[in-house]
């Protein structure tokens, strides 16, 4: 050695070998913590993509029903405009009917008039 004594570079020796097992333990210590950073972040991700994917699928099922309820309203309206025009059609018959009878112009109900009546 330089001219050292022992027990300064046995000192120096345990010195050293506590600087390396320190940074060891520091290197491993901030590689589980990136570990747990890492794992932390991945089920955040996991849960953001569950909780979008139920909404997304609840979001899918309030516009099927929407659409199923669309759809219902406009088979309502076309059978409540068919059955508007059949009364009318009925109307306009029935008001040719009693335009043809004799006596259009009379006042009140004759026998003739009282048969274009519905039941």
């Amino acid at each position: 050695m330089l001219g050292l004594s022992k027990p300064i570079a046995i000192g120096l020796a345990a010195l050293a070998l506590v600087l390396v097992i320190s940074s060891l333990i520091y290197g491993s210590i901030r590689e589980i913590r990136s570990m747990v950073d890492d794992a932390a972040a991945n089920a955040k991700a996991l849960a953001d993509q569950t909780w979008t994917a139920k909404i997304e699928k609840a979001n899918a099922e309030a516009n099927q029903k929407i659409a199923d309820q669309a759809k219902a309203v406009i088979e309502i309206q076309a059978d409540a405009a068919g059955r508007v025009n059949a009364a009318s059609q009925q109307l306009e018959e029935l008001r040719k009917r009693n335009a043809a009878l004799p006596d259009g112009n009379a006042i009140g109900l004759s026998r003739d008039r009282v048969g274009l009546l519905p039941d």
